[in-house]
């Protein structure tokens, strides 16, 4: 999927991933999970069962002083799927605190049946650092202007 442009705070809102985020813990550690709609799930782990497996993660960082948004992209080599979800990130900090420490990514279904997890480990970590330090940046600008 090509990079997704957004003009408006408006089309930034109706494209954010609906499913929500969440954390797990993993050996002590935390990861960062996106829920995924079961049955979209379900299709995508039968796809790739089987194959050799390769995950390009590629994060988009939106932001204008105070609102961030990452929209993180999450493209199957070798296959067709190739998913975006877009997340308004100054809630989330803790999310990509998680995501920059650990370099893992994880998808589960919406009924969080830990049994279902999938997790990939970033190919390029430092996107998720820089994603950190925007949110950070930009929630003290916010918190800044709100006095």
């Amino acid at each position: 999927m090509p990079k997704r442009k957004f003009e408006t705070i408006e089309e930034f809102k109706a494209n954010l991933h609906r499913d929500g985020a969440t954390l797990f813990d993993f050996n002590g550690t935390k990861v960062p999970c996106i829920l995924v709609n079961p049955e979209k799930y379900i299709e995508t782990i039968q796809r790739v069962q089987g194959k050799k497996l390769a995950i390009d993660v590629m994060l988009d960082i939106f932001y204008d002083g105070k609102e961030v948004f990452v929209d993180i992209n999450a493209r199957f080599l070798d296959t067709d799927i190739d998913e975006n979800y877009l997340f308004y990130a100054n809630p989330m900090l803790e999310f990509f605190e998680a995501l920059a420490s650990s370099g893992m990514l994880a998808f589960c279904p919406t009924n969080q049946n830990t049994q279902n997890i999938f997790m990939v480990q970033l190919p390029r970590r430092e996107a998720a650092e820089r994603a950190l330090q925007i949110i950070r940046s930009n929630a003290k600008n916010m918190a800044d202007n709100d006095r």
